[in-house]
């Protein structure tokens, strides 16, 4: 599997969770592949990419399987309501399940604010045959 197939599997698999479309302002549209536009303004976003893809397993010149690392940013106001901070890290726990579902582990979790907005951001690591 290649890594524009995994990523496409993340996003469906996204996309298909349906109470975390429900808590998501714009649903599917909330979700974004590498960037999130600057104005957007309507939090929780989830924004995934790929960030490594390295091999894993090798043999007789030959790559026999790669480790793929998504990262996704989940992204909401600094200064949230308590029901759009329950929305928040509700959408973190269904995320996170999605990517266990997928067989991703995960590698690390880094909150961070910036401009104004809160983010939490995770990495997700997958072995795959090549």
């Amino acid at each position: 599997m290649e890594t524009y197939e995994l990523e496409k599997e993340v996003h469906n698999a996204l996309i298909s969770n349906v109470e975390l479309m429900t808590l998501l302002p714009q649903g599917a549209l909330s979700i974004y592949h590498y960037v999130m536009p600057s104005t957007l303004g309507k939090y929780p976003a989830v924004v995934y990419s790929p960030i490594s893809d390295v091999p894993a397993l090798s043999g007789d010149n030959q790559e026999m399987a790669h480790r793929v690392t998504i990262r996704i940013h989940v992204i909401t106001s600094e200064k949230n309501t308590a029901a759009e901070q329950e929305k928040f890290l509700r959408a973190c726990k269904l995320i996170r399940n999605v990517m266990l579902s997928l067989k991703f582990r995960r590698r690390q979790t880094q909150p961070y604010i910036e401009d104004g907005r809160a983010i939490l951001v995770y990495d997700y690591e997958r072995s795959v045959e090549s």
